[in-house]
């Protein structure tokens, strides 16, 4: 009895590690989606942009499982925008200067004070026009 149930909490085992290892195996294209995004030189001074109430600060510029959420930005709180980038929506890089804490906010939970140019964080030769009063809502597109 003793031998069987061992053999079975064995093959429990086994069947386990396989399954974590097809998912570990299923997650690194998520992986993949969230690294290289290390660059975002500090080039926009130009103000104009705050933060919206409660606008979350990630640590990609995703909304998938892979960008954790590292804090938020408030409009009582400072923002220092850096640069932007496309990865299927437009995201702005940003340190809450009253927090410290540094990230990602997709452009259309920030508010604008005016019309923006920000570039491109990972091609220099790349700007990004933000239309701040679209009828729809803040809009972007590549300049």
């Amino acid at each position: 009895m003793r031998s069987r149930l061992l053999a079975t909490l064995s093959g429990l085992a086994l069947v386990a590690g396989v399954l974590v290892g097809g998912l570990l195996v299923t997650a690194s294209p998520a992986s993949a989606h969230c690294s290289g995004h290390g660059t975002h030189p500090d080039v926009y001074s130009a103000g104009g942009i705050s933060w919206a109430n409660g606008t979350n600060i990630h640590r990609f510029p995703h909304t998938s499982a892979c960008s954790v959420v590292d804090g938020q930005g408030f409009p009582s709180q400072g923002i220092d925008v850096h640069c932007a980038v496309e990865t299927g929506s437009l995201w702005l890089f940003a340190r809450n200067t009253s927090t410290g804490v540094r990230g990602w906010a997709r452009f259309d939970v920030l508010r604008y004070s005016h019309d923006i140019i920000i570039r491109d964080c990972v091609d220099a030769g790349t700007a990004w026009f933000i239309n701040a009063f679209a009828l729809q809502g803040p809009g972007y597109q590549k300049t």
